[in-house]
């Protein structure tokens, strides 16, 4: 996946924790893509209603608005963009409550380059 390179891919970022933010920027930069970035949930909920984007990357627990507030409210609004939880998966209710608001994957932390990279290839938009 690494020979892969997607430099018109338009990925926005939601999450906190600079040090999560760093990995996720070099994990997508290895293809190509250079993310946007948002760093609590009242920010994200205004790039992506001000923007397009091809996929999300958000973080579960967030400032402001945490993620799945954030992901139930464009989903109400018709959005239909790919949008990948990120969390530690130590509770289940927790991934449960994730897919019924409307991310339609995971992604657990710690965050692993192929996951990304998997992750990408799946939700890559068609047209």
């Amino acid at each position: 996946m690494s020979d892969f390179s997607f430099p018109d891919l338009r990925i926005l970022v939601a999450e906190d924790s600079a040090p999560v933010r760093l990995v996720l920027k070099t994990y997508l930069g290895k293809l190509g893509i250079r993310p946007r970035f948002a760093v609590d949930g009242r920010e994200a909920l205004s790039l992506l209603t001000e923007n397009r984007f091809d996929m999300v990357f958000m973080d579960v627990h967030m400032p402001e608005i945490d993620g799945p507030e954030v992901v139930a409210e464009i989903r109400k609004r018709g959005m239909t963009i790919p949008v990948i939880a990120m969390t530690t998966g130590d509770n289940p209710n927790l991934l449960t409550r994730c897919i019924e608001c409307g991310y339609n994957s995971i992604l657990l932390k710690p965050i692993m380059k192929e996951d990304v990279f998997r992750k990408v290839k799946e939700f890559l938009p068609t047209a």
